[in-house]
């Protein structure tokens, strides 16, 4: 299963935190490849694997910087469940949610490992420090 690794991460030039992601591989019934991130509700999608991990990258690149600009990415996490160790501005350590709470508050996420054969896989990306 290592060729399904998502290898993005986010790089500026701002302080970067290391979190680790829980992602689900998965085709639909149209052979349309996805890789999800219940943790952030976030999907790539192409007609193979390898383009639905370039389009998870960019989507994952634009809720990033589009969350830094409007100055939300932390208050997002928080109401995803994310837990932030120290303060919003300097966190220490920020750590996902259990993957049984996201699946048991997200019909989504519970849709798709009833529906669909899944891989799943974790990988450590970097995200900008909480600004």
């Amino acid at each position: 299963m290592a060729e399904c690794f998502f290898q993005g991460g986010y790089k500026n030039k701002a302080e970067e935190v290391r979190v680790n992601l829980l992602l689900i591989h998965f085709k639909d019934e149209s052979n349309i490849h996805f890789i999800y991130s219940p943790h952030l509700d976030l999907s790539g999608y192409g007609k193979n694997l390898k383009g639905a991990k370039k389009s998870f990258e960019i989507v994952f690149e634009d809720f990033v910087d589009y969350t830094l600009k409007k100055r939300t990415l932390g208050k997002i996490l928080t109401n995803l469940g994310w837990e932030v160790k120290g303060t919003l501005k300097k966190p220490k350590k920020v750590l996902a949610p259990s993957i049984v709470s996201v699946i048991s508050q997200n019909d989504y996420v519970s849709e798709i490992f009833d529906k669909y054969p899944v891989n799943t896989f974790h990988q450590e990306v970097g995200i900008p420090a909480l600004a």
